[in-house]
């Protein structure tokens, strides 16, 4: 569930042309092309309907699968899906005809939380029979994030210093908060006058989420900051370390 992420502004449509792996040869491939609207969802606690439309910019009809999960990432920053605590989607399978648009609509499980829910709404193209000869038709896959979270939700970042199963060491961020983030880079201050170290990478940090990130060049570390889609975050100094 890969594509409302991320950020303000990505309220925009989609054209998605995921990638396939092609073989060494260079082999054509032709893709369907299917628009999501909206790309990243957001829910207020209170609410528990939804609906996307996907449209088929293709000269060709294509069928689509959509199925709803449960959202939670594991320390190492994988995406973890449970479909026995996700959405209700209908209709799960949808024919679209070139040129047209389908609603599908997905109802979330009772609610009641004091924090933020995650989901993924994954959709994907079905195969619909054989091509060309010499052609290779690559299927996509759309992944939608899908929060619902209670009025006043927000992140609250701490760092500590651990160790990896190999004795390396890492620094490992926590949101304690009720609100998820989106991670574009983590800046590293060290003690004294030293020049900050920028781990450049992008992830989602759910909220009781937490991510152990390897450390290339260990240093004394004084401060932490956390790059996100909505602005830069100080995370605090966790009271232990392991």
């Amino acid at each position: 569930m890969t594509g409302k992420g991320h950020g303000a502004g990505i309220f925009g449509i989609l054209a998605v042309g995921l990638c396939a792996l092609l073989s060494a040869t260079a082999t054509p491939a032709e893709a369907a092309a299917l628009r999501v609207l909206p790309v990243r969802i957001e829910l207020a606690a209170d609410k528990q309907f939804c609906a996307l439309t996907v449209a088929n910019d293709d000269a060709a009809a294509t069928t689509i699968q959509i199925r709803g999960y449960g959202w939670r990432k594991d320390g190492e920053g994988n995406d973890r899906l449970d479909p026995d605590a996700g959405p209700a989607v209908n209709p799960s399978i949808v024919s679209i005809p070139a040129g047209e648009t389908r609603l599908i609509r997905c109802s979330l499980p009772a609610g009641g939380g004091g924090r933020e829910e995650s989901y993924r709404l994954v959709i994907d193209e079905l195969p619909t029979g054989p091509v060309a000869p010499g052609m290779l038709r690559t299927l996509l896959r759309i992944s939608i994030p899908l929060f619902r979270a209670p009025a006043g939700a927000a992140p609250m970042l701490d760092w500590a210093m651990v160790k990896g199963g190999g004795g390396q060491p890492r620094i490992a961020i926590a949101n304690r908060g009720d609100r998820h983030v989106q991670v574009a880079g983590v800046s590293l201050y060290p003690s004294g006058s030293g020049k900050a170290a920028t781990l450049e990478r992008g992830f989602y940090l759910l909220a009781g989420g937490r991510i152990e990130l390897p450390l290339e060049t260990p240093a004394a570390i004084a401060r932490v900051e956390v790059q996100t889609t909505k602005g830069t975050l100080v995370a605090s100094r966790a009271d232990g370390e392991r």
